[in-house]
């Protein structure tokens, strides 16, 4: 599994060093939140954090191709072709490509750790810190496009927090961000 990180921790932050998407800081904060999660769930730690660090692994690469909306299915074939190398056992691979293609959300997913990198990738555009990270990497958009796409990404993300411990973490933070998207548009 060590060697199975290792290669998904390089994709992820060679993708960023290529593209400059995802942010780095949005890759760490769902990482570490999808970590503390698990150990909070009894979930498996190593899965969660393959899954993360390979559920938005080639965004940039999407983005860049005008391909954003596919960009679940170019990961997750990225993922599997990593999955397909290692060694680890076919019952966590299987795991592992559920938490990279259930990342947005279903309505019942395959497993703990798939709903645990789900609900962790909602930290990056629903908790206060990821949020204001996306604000100060996007700034430069055309002020109507910025405040769409924010209004976009948020409820998207808040639109799809299953796990109750995330949800109570968040409820103040996801007030204060609604409160002031709406602001921005009044």
């Amino acid at each position: 599994m060590k060697a199975l990180l290792k290669t998904a921790r390089e994709l992820a932050y060679s993708e960023v060093e290529k593209t400059g998407m995802p942010l780095k800081i949005h890759i760490e904060l769902s990482c570490e939140k999808a970590k503390q999660l698990a150990k909070e769930l009894g979930a498996d730690v190593d899965i969660v954090e393959a899954g993360t660090l390979l559920m938005d692994s080639i965004i940039g690469t999407a983005i860049n191709e005008g391909r954003v909306a596919e960009h679940v299915e170019m990961c997750f074939e990225k993922a599997n072709e990593i999955l397909e190398q290692s060694q680890v056992d076919e019952k966590t691979k299987e795991n592992i490509r559920h938490c990279v293609s259930e990342h947005h959300g279903v309505d019942k997913f395959y497993s703990v750790e798939s709903e645990i990198c789900c609900n962790a990738d909602c930290y990056r555009f629903a908790s206060t810190k990821g949020f204001f990270y996306t604000i100060r990497f996007l700034r430069a958009m055309p002020t109507d496009d910025f405040i769409k796409l924010l209004r976009n990404k948020f409820d998207e993300k808040r639109g799809a927090l299953t796990l109750d411990i995330c949800k109570d973490e968040l409820k103040e933070e996801l007030v204060t961000i609604d409160s002031f998207i709406t602001k921005l548009t009044e």
